[in-house]
C-alpha cells in the first residue's frame, strides 16, 4: 500500500499542474479532469457509487495532483476534508458559489449579454474582447451557452458599419454550425479590407491636395517678384516689382521717374527746335 502511494506521488511530481486562480475555475476543472483520467484517478473524485471503496493508491494520486494545483491559501481551506471527493466539492463551491448565487449571477450576466452592443467608433478587436470575455464568464458558471446562440447574438450586436457583412454571414453562412471564432474572423477580415480602401483613398486625396498646392505656389511665384510694366498690379506690394526702364525696385515702368525726366527733356528740345528758325 505504501509502495503504491509512493509510486503515485513520484509519478505525480513529474506532471505539469494547471494552477487554480480566482477566474479560471471552469478551464482548470476541465484540465484536472483530463489529468486525473490519464492517471486513472478520476474515480476517486467522481464517486458514482459511494458504497464502493476507492482504491487507496488512486485516492493518494488524486489528492497529490489536486494539492499541487492550488495555492497555499486554498490548500489550508480544504485541509480538513477527509476525501479527495470532498476537496473537489469544496473547491467547486468556493469558486462557483452555491446554486442560488450561481443562478443569480448567470441571470445577471445573461441580461448584460442580451444588451451588449458594439459602439460606432469601436474596433472589432475591442468588441470581440468584450464579447468573448462575457461569454467566458457565463460558461464558467456552468451555463452551456449554445454556440449558434452566441454567433447569432454576435451578428446582431455589431455596429452599422458591419451590418452588410453580418447580414451576408447570416444569409449565406450556416450559423447553426459556425463557431464564434469563425464569425469574429470574418468580421475582422471585412474591417481590414475597409481600412485598406480608406487608407488608399486618403493617400490619393493627399497627393491631389499636394498637387493643387504646388500649382498655386507656381502661380504666386510667376506674379510675385516680376519686372513691372503696364498698369496691372492692383494691390500688389510694389517693393517686389522691378522696373523694366531703370531696373530699380518699387515702381512699374510706366511710372518710372527716369522715364518721366527723359520725356520732359525731349519735350523741351523739341520746343526749342521748332521755335529757333522763327526767332532768327
Amino acid at each position: 500500500m505504501a509502495a503504491a502511494a509512493t509510486a503515485a506521488m513520484m509519478a505525480a511530481r513529474k506532471l505539469p499542474f494547471p494552477l487554480l486562480t480566482r477566474t479560471n475555475y471552469t478551464a482548470w476543472a476541465m484540465r484536472m479532469k483530463y489529468l486525473l483520467h490519464a492517471n486513472d484517478a478520476w474515480a476517486a473524485v467522481d464517486r458514482e457509487d459511494s458504497s464502493k471503496e476507492v482504491d487507496a493508491g488512486k485516492e493518494e494520486m488524486a489528492m497529490m495532483i489536486i494539492s499541487q494545483s492550488i495555492d497555499d491559501t486554498t490548500l489550508l481551506r480544504v485541509a480538513e476534508k477527509e476525501t479527495v471527493a470532498d476537496v473537489w466539492a469544496a473547491l467547486r463551491s468556493m469558486h462557483v458559489g452555491v446554486e442560488r448565487v450561481r443562478e443569480a449571477r448567470i441571470q445577471s450576466l445573461h441580461s448584460e449579454f442580451d444588451g451588449l452592443k458594439m459602439g460606432n467608433a469601436e474596433s472589432m478587436d475591442d468588441f470581440a474582447t468584450r464579447f468573448t470575455t462575457l461569454v467566458g464568464r457565463i460558461r464558467e458558471l456552468g451555463d452551456a451557452m449554445e454556440e449558434k446562440y452566441v454567433v447569432k447574438k454576435l451578428l446582431r450586436a455589431v455596429s452599422n458599419k458591419f451590418i452588410h457583412v453580418a447580414s451576408s454571414i447570416a444569409l449565406f453562412g450556416d450559423t447553426n454550425k459556425m463557431a464564434m471564432e469563425e464569425a469574429i474572423g470574418s468580421l475582422k477580415a471585412h474591417e481590414e479590407l475597409v481600412k485598406g480602401r480608406e487608407t488608399a483613398r486618403e493617400e490619393e486625396q493627399l497627393l491631389m491636395a499636394r498637387g493643387y498646392d504646388s500649382l498655386r505656389g507656381r502661380g504666386r511665384g510667376s506674379h510675385g517678384r516680376s519686372r513691372g510694366h503696364g498698369r496691372a498690379g492692383g494691390h500688389r506690394d510694389k517693393s517686389e516689382v522691378q522696373c523694366y526702364n531703370c531696373d530699380d525696385f518699387g515702381h512699374f515702368a510706366w511710372e518710372c521717374p527716369e522715364k518721366k525726366k527723359g520725356n520732359e527733356e525731349k519735350a523741351l528740345l523739341a520746343g526749342y527746335g521748332s521755335d529757333g528758325p522763327t526767332l532768327l
